[in-house]
């Protein structure tokens, strides 16, 4: 079930009877103080943190990658010798 209005009320007491003038304005000023030691030192672990796991999962990734290569190269050196075993043996005189 949808709870959400398809559109805003139109109520008279919803729109606001005079415009705010600029002795009503006020700011957050929180929102701009700079940032302390200690969140700095968490923000930086942080990102220490991220970018260890990404080295982390790139290296795992090319290690498998290499592992795979081998895998099958080994395989297709495999099926190679044994094609080549093969067409060996039936070049040969039976006796």
């Amino acid at each position: 079930m949808n709870a959400l209005f398809t559109r805003a009320p139109q109520h008279s007491s919803a729109a606001p009877s005079t415009p705010p003038t600029p002795s009503t304005i006020t700011f957050d000023t929180t929102a701009y103080r700079p940032l302390g030691l200690l969140d700095r030192l968490s923000l930086r672990l942080g990102l220490w943190l991220l970018n260890r796991h990404a080295n982390r999962a790139r290296a795992l990734d090319h290690r498998t990658i290499e592992a795979l290569r081998a895998r099958d190269a080994a395989a297709e050196r495999d099926r190679r010798e044994r094609a080549w075993q093969s067409a060996a043996a039936f070049s040969r005189p039976p006796f």
